[in-house]
């Protein structure tokens, strides 16, 4: 009997399919959204899709994982080439600026989705373990006493949530001459109000 070969998950089906996905959940909804939709817009057999997803469930949970690890990638890169906490937290907030500004349609499928019950509590645990960046850099701030706080994850909740709501002011005007004005506005706003 031949042995059938595991299906590669990276391949390009599976990109179109998620990318497909992605266009359909942020234009219409979850529950709108059929499988024979998706497999069309992907341009892919319907019975390709159950190739690489057993369900639709599991195709929301999988892009909501790889839009939030995408986002952690980015905002992660070189952070650690910074000394202080202050640079540090002002290279995530460039870079966290920049990722959703060039993926405007990823953060509107995460935002809708946070809160959605497609959305697994697996895959919310998952998604929350994997941007844990902003903890990381309070915790050895407060080692170093750059900061003081009885709290990291309050601190770095408020910090998330300024900087999630700064963004999405900044993404309502994204062509504005002042964008950069803004963004450092924002930033020495955020600072001033920790120390």
């Amino acid at each position: 009997m031949a042995q059938i070969k595991p299906i590669e998950k990276n391949t390009e089906k599976r990109k179109a399919i998620m990318d497909a996905c992605l266009d359909l959940f942020c234009e219409k909804c979850f529950q709108d959204t059929s499988t024979a939709s998706i497999s069309q817009k992907a341009g892919v057999a319907t019975g390709t899709l159950f190739l690489y997803f057993e369900n639709k469930e599991e195709m929301v949970n999988e892009l909501y994982l790889e839009c939030k690890d995408e986002y952690a990638s980015y905002i992660e890169e070189g952070v650690w080439e910074h000394t202080t906490f202050k640079a540090q937290v002002k290279h995530i907030w460039d870079r966290n600026l920049e990722w959703k500004l060039k993926n405007s349609q990823k953060l509107k499928f995460m935002m809708q989705f946070s809160s959605s019950t497609a959305i697994t509590k697996m895959t919310k645990e998952k998604a929350m373990n994997r941007v844990t960046l902003i903890n990381e850099v309070v915790t050895k701030a407060v080692e170093s006493s750059e900061v003081t706080t009885s709290s990291v994850e309050l601190l770095s909740a408020m910090i998330w949530g300024y900087f999630h709501t700064a963004a999405l002011f900044l993404l309502e005007h994204p062509h504005s001459k002042n964008l950069q004005k803004w963004s450092d506005e924002s930033f020495n706003f955020f600072w001033k109000g920790i120390n």
